[in-house]
């Protein structure tokens, strides 16, 4: 198994149903391998996506924001020789997933650009489709995002994963302060002076959050709740 695609899920369904869709259009090779890991849903994830490869995990954490032990979860349970973490607002390209799927090096980081998936899974980048979400801005670029990047699965645990100290706080926080900042950091002293591979193909973003004229973190109600807060309760 060559590459692993891991998410880590909570509360967005039906962005989940959107994601499958897609990936399941690529016919990827038989090397690659997706784990979604639910990190306490009410409801839980389905199991039934009718994705070929896919293995549906569960955290079981009551907890608020616990997405980076997700990933360690997924990490854990992975196949390939490399992970392809990213989070369900990011939709992943064919050509992004290829240029994985041929990486041979320590990071791979990757630039993105406003997009969206429809209904029937199909990558829509179109005026129309972004209005109705909300997007009003004239460009699609958007910038680079460190939760988003492909390493050897044997790096990952060398530097120990996701420390449980920074992703079991209950919120997200703000600035450089989350989860990923620190696993990079720790990257980044692993491999002082050698420089991410910014692969040459995109891949796509939701309009939320800071990219939308309103700051609306769920549009639709499609995704989660937890918003960058230092208070967030717990999951009943």
């Amino acid at each position: 198994m060559k590459l692993s695609i891991v998410i880590s899920i909570y509360q967005s369904h039906e962005i989940v149903r959107r994601q499958a869709l897609h990936f399941a259009k690529m016919g990827l090779p038989d090397d690659v391998e997706f784990i979604f890991v639910d990190d306490g849903s009410d409801p839980p994830l389905r199991t039934d996506y009718g994705l070929p490869g896919l293995t549906v995990l569960s955290t079981g954490n009551k907890l608020a924001w616990t997405q980076g032990l997700g990933r360690n979860l997924g990490a854990e349970h992975a196949r390939g020789e490399y992970l392809f973490m990213t989070d369900i607002d990011h939709i992943l390209s064919r050509e992004a997933i290829q240029d994985a799927l041929a990486f041979e090096g320590q990071k791979m980081i990757f630039r993105r650009q406003i997009g969206l998936l429809d209904e029937t899974g199909t990558i829509r980048q179109d005026r129309e489709a972004l209005s109705a979400w909300g997007y009003d801005r004239p460009g699609l670029d958007a910038s680079v995002h460190g939760n988003t990047w492909v390493l050897p699965r044997a790096v990952f645990v060398k530097l120990g994963g996701y420390d449980p100290s920074t992703c079991t706080r209950g919120y997200h926080p703000k600035s450089r302060q989350g989860d990923d900042c620190y696993f990079n950091a720790k990257w980044n002293r692993a491999f002082r002076g050698e420089t991410p591979y910014l692969s040459p193909n995109p891949i796509y973003l939701f309009p939320v959050g800071r990219f939308l004229s309103n700051g609306d973190l769920n549009p639709h109600g499609l995704f989660h709740f937890l918003h960058q807060r230092e208070e967030v309760a717990f999951k009943s």
